[in-house]
């Protein structure tokens, strides 16, 4: 109930003079390049005391999540065809969705949803994945790959690895083919790339990471900078790692940042946000690749937050941040 009187308030808050009053609050001191908008969704979700997602069993978190946890998507875009198929597993069929949009290339882009390896799904992906089929006129395939605690490390690599592959199958000769994702899915496209490099797979032409997870130490000082507050908190990061994470995985081993050698990453097109609790991690991890040499671009979008990729529906910088990002996608892959 609080989850869907969250998404009713901010777009309310958003479609009214009542932003500008919202937001005065927040726009003060350490939040003064905060994005108004950004600022009055904030205050929307403190005045109405929404419960943290740490205080929850995780299906209820992945429930709540549903309900209204991404208050403002942008509105779902026609594709010329859906298609629902399966990517075979370790741990049986992974379920994949196809959106191809009516002016489909003949590339594609290959993305696995956030939601630290806990919550998280092609459905709640979906007004996202069709926007970037749409604008960037490629096929994008969304998988539905394993959540803990149920499946712990490294089920959701095994399953963004698998799916990968069988995907690869289906570009057509002269097709390039991207992995992206946001936040965990970010975790899961770097970890797919380094996978068809060591693994002698066909690799990824571009891989697009949206305020990427890239460092399981959870060692970023922005994690205290940005600890509580912008949607994301640092006991919410503890409590996705806590289930995710088996308690012997060797944190460092996991984390892409930590990886001793970066030499023949994809080329990265990598997004981070000012008032992330990850842009330190993120923006590092784009130093860490352009100096292994691989061709970087960096998009740092300074007022607004994590997970902005569900407010695009209302908060004008984050569609503006998407829309650039579809286009250097688009011009990266060489999709005209």
């Amino acid at each position: 109930m609080k989850a869907r009187l969250f998404r009713a308030a901010a777009q309310i808050v958003l479609r009214t003079p009542l932003a500008r009053v919202v937001a005065r609050g927040r726009q003060r001191g350490v939040d003064h390049e905060l994005d108004r908008q950004v600022a009055a969704v904030l205050e929307a979700q403190r005045l109405l005391r929404m419960p943290a997602l740490d205080s929850m069993e995780p299906a209820r978190a992945r429930m709540f999540a549903a309900e209204g946890l991404s208050p403002l998507d942008v509105a779902s875009v026609a594709m010329a065809e859906v298609i629902d198929t399966t990517a075979s597993g370790r741990g049986g069929p992974i379920p994949v969705r196809i959106f191809v949009p009516p002016d489909a290339g003949p590339h594609w882009i290959v993305y696995f949803h956030g939601g630290g390896g806990v919550i998280g799904s092609i459905r709640s992906s979906e007004p996202v994945t069709r926007l970037l089929a749409a604008q960037t006129r490629c096929a994008v395939a969304s998988v539905e790959y394993r959540l803990g605690p149920e499946h712990r490390h490294p089920a959701a690599i095994d399953d963004a690895c698998a799916a990968y592959q069988a995907l690869v199958a289906r570009v057509a000769p002269g097709g390039r083919i991207a992995v992206a994702g946001d936040s965990f899915g970010g975790f899961l496209s770097a970890h797919v790339d380094h996978h068809a490099r060591t693994a002698g797979i066909r690799r990824p032409d571009l891989q697009l990471l949206i305020y990427p997870l890239v460092d399981m130490t959870l060692s970023s000082q922005s994690l205290e900078r940005h600890a509580d507050g912008y949607l994301l908190t640092r006991s919410m990061i503890d409590w996705f790692r806590t289930n995710y994470l088996n308690p012997s995985d060797d944190r460092r081993a996991v984390s892409p940042m930590f990886w001793p050698d970066l030499r023949g990453a994809a080329p990265t097109l990598i997004a981070t946000a000012g008032y992330d609790p990850l842009v330190d991690e993120g923006d590092r991890y784009a130093d860490l690749l352009r100096a292994a040499g691989t061709e970087v671009r960096h998009r740092r979008y300074p007022s607004l937050i994590h997970g902005f990729l569900s407010l695009a529906g209302g908060v004008t910088a984050a569609r503006a941040a998407i829309d650039e990002l579809c286009r250097d996608t688009r011009e990266l892959l060489g999709a005209g």
